[in-house]
């Protein structure tokens, strides 16, 4: 079972306007469900040797830190004070995914919250790639963020749906975060032309996320529809619909040694103009058919 239920939240941080857009999120979510804030700045190998030890004319590699964490300090000092939260700071050296991910395992991190700005992005942290692959080697789930915090919380979560083997993993996931944001759940179900025997599956699957959003007190509502651009379909209709927050499943698959996203979840972090977070599925819990007892 895959809940939201935030204690530690990380969030990615290069002082950069990317990064305090993400950090308008994390720090929100921290404020509202009382879980602390952690502000880690990764400095690439890079950067240190290339850039700025011979700027700062800095010979030793941990004055360098030293100097990068009292700026993040300084940061941590802004957000306690507005948001009346925990905030500590962390920097690194090293690789920004491995070390994004090595923080998490290190700190006991149940949530990455990750601005982005695909490959046009004059940052390395915000890089899309970056973002692929720190949601292909993370356990945790990754809130992918282009866009500031607008107002406070989420409203409307967008839960799309197929008939993939983990899709049903995040339903009890966007159940608890709605409960938490006292949100609204639309749920998407989507097939294409020649899934048209998908149909009946999906509305039944989509009846079902119903009855279990009901039971939790959790408003909700469904649609299914058909469509040859699914990433395409999924962003008009969250604006059509004013959604603020889509959950999606990575369906990870192995393809050699690494794990790719498959091609929906790619294009869709890199296309929504709406937060986006990614949960990797549990093997266990395919195993087990899915607390929420649904179908496929």
């Amino acid at each position: 079972m895959i809940k939201f239920n935030p204690k530690r939240i990380l969030l990615p941080y290069d002082f950069s306007k990317n990064a305090d857009k993400a950090l308008s999120h994390a720090a929100f979510m921290c404020s509202l469900l009382k879980c602390d804030l952690y502000l880690l700045h990764v400095i690439s190998k890079s950067e240190m040797l290339d850039i700025l030890l011979p700027v700062f004319k800095i010979k030793n590699n941990q004055v360098l830190v030293n100097l990068v964490n009292d700026k993040l300090e300084t940061v941590c000092t802004k957000v306690r004070k507005e948001y009346g939260i925990k905030a500590k700071s962390l920097v690194s050296t090293g690789s920004i995914t491995s070390e994004i991910v090595s923080m998490c395992e290190e700190n006991k991190i149940d949530l990455v919250v990750m601005g982005t700005q695909g490959s046009n992005s004059k940052s390395d942290l915000f890089l899309g790639s970056n973002a692929y692959r720190l949601i292909t080697k993370s356990e945790i789930p990754v809130m992918t963020v282009k866009e500031l915090s607008t107002k406070k919380g989420y409203s409307n979560i967008l839960l799309p749906i197929d008939l993939s083997d983990h899709t049903r993993q995040k339903v009890d996931y966007a159940v608890s975060l709605a409960k938490a944001f006292k949100a609204k759940i639309t749920v998407l179900g989507l097939y294409d032309e020649n899934e048209k025997g998908n149909k009946f599956k999906l509305e039944a699957y989509a009846k079902q996320i119903e009855g279990v959003c009901k039971a939790q007190k959790v408003n909700v509502e469904s649609y299914v529809d058909k469509t040859n651009h699914r990433v395409g379909k999924t962003n008009t209709f969250a604006k059509k619909h004013k959604v603020d927050l889509i959950i999606t499943m990575t369906d990870q698959k192995r393809g050699g040694k690494l794990l790719e996203l498959n091609s929906y979840d790619h294009e869709l972090v890199h296309t929504a103009k709406q937060p986006v977070i990614s949960i990797h599925p549990l093997l266990s819990g395919l195993l087990a058919g899915g607390s929420a007892g649904l179908p496929f």
